[in-house]
């Protein structure tokens, strides 16, 4: 029996959805980033219609965003198992090991970012504003025309605000661990995912070639968007890896070493892409945006 099935075999997948796809035989990182996924998506989707179509709620935003992040919960544990099997057992080098995490991460982000936004698009504009104000969407509409102004010129203020937002997230996974981590990928995906789909909506109405709009209006905002995901994720490893090494390790035990090495490297890392995320809303939403402004 492979790592994968020992982990899926060993642990409650948490969801009928995630059962179902343990019948599925995984080999390869591929398929298991594949298949998580897929539950990721699912579980968006599932969120999204039980609160605005099965019982709609005044604030179906949080409540499908509490849904999606609770159903991940199991399997960001089974990706940091996964982790410690990798480093501890299998002998495989951290920064080898923290990279595969980082990826079933990043997916898991980008398939609910993608999911989010496409029932996003097919929910009328009232709705979202009305409903998912989380991403604050309260605001009146004009404060969601997509423009070069948004961004230009507010690099410090991106800086300072995705900084605050890796620190809380750092204290989340570091009192929550995989809760903490699932909360991170679920609040960046959603909120992320809405506030573009209503940027594209406002600008649609007034869009001389709304093709061409959403093209640029999604090459505008992605990058940054990824950046900062892939930094909170990075974060919040760093976070429950410091939780758990130590509350697990004494101060005379090495591994203690490793890890405390493995938390400083991985933040530093996502400080940098913070800073590199910043420098991209910066410019290159304005660069981008003056094509169809």
């Amino acid at each position: 029996m492979n790592m994968f099935a020992n982990i899926r075999s060993a642990e409650e997948p948490g969801s009928v959805i995630g059962a179902t796809l343990d019948h599925i035989k995984v080999e390869s990182d591929f398929r298991w980033n594949l298949l998580i996924g897929i539950e990721a998506a699912i579980a968006v989707f599932i969120g999204v219609v039980v609160t605005t179509v099965i019982i709609p709620m005044s604030e179906a935003g949080l409540a499908s965003l509490a849904i999606a992040t609770a159903a991940i919960v199991p399997r960001v544990n089974q990706i940091l198992r996964i982790n410690r099997e990798r480093i501890w057992d299998q002998g495989v080098g951290g920064w080898t090991a923290n990279r595969k995490s980082i990826v079933s991460g990043t997916v898991i982000l980008v398939s609910m970012l993608v999911v989010w936004a496409i029932l996003a698009s097919i929910i009328e504009r009232d709705i979202l504003v009305e409903r998912f104000t989380f991403v604050g969407a309260a605001y009146p509409s004009e404060q969601f025309v997509l423009t070069g102004d948004r961004f230009a010129g507010h690099g410090w203020q991106f800086f300072f605000n995705n900084t605050a937002i890796l620190i809380l997230f750092f204290w989340f996974s570091f009192m929550f661990r995989s809760l903490g981590a699932s909360l991170a990928l679920g609040w960046n995906a959603g909120r992320w995912s809405i506030t573009l789909v209503l940027l594209t909506k406002v600008g649609l109405e007034s869009a001389a070639d709304p093709t061409m709009y959403i093209i640029y209006a999604f090459l505008a905002l992605i990058p940054h968007i990824i950046l900062e995901g892939l930094a909170y994720i990075v974060g919040s490893l760093a976070g429950i890896f410091l939780s758990r090494g130590v509350t697990i390790y004494g101060f005379t035990n090495p591994r203690l070493y490793k890890v405390l090495n493995a938390v400083l490297v991985l933040a530093i890392i996502a400080f940098v892409i913070v800073i590199i995320g910043a420098i991209v809303e910066n410019y290159w939403p304005a660069y981008i945006l003056q094509f169809v402004e």
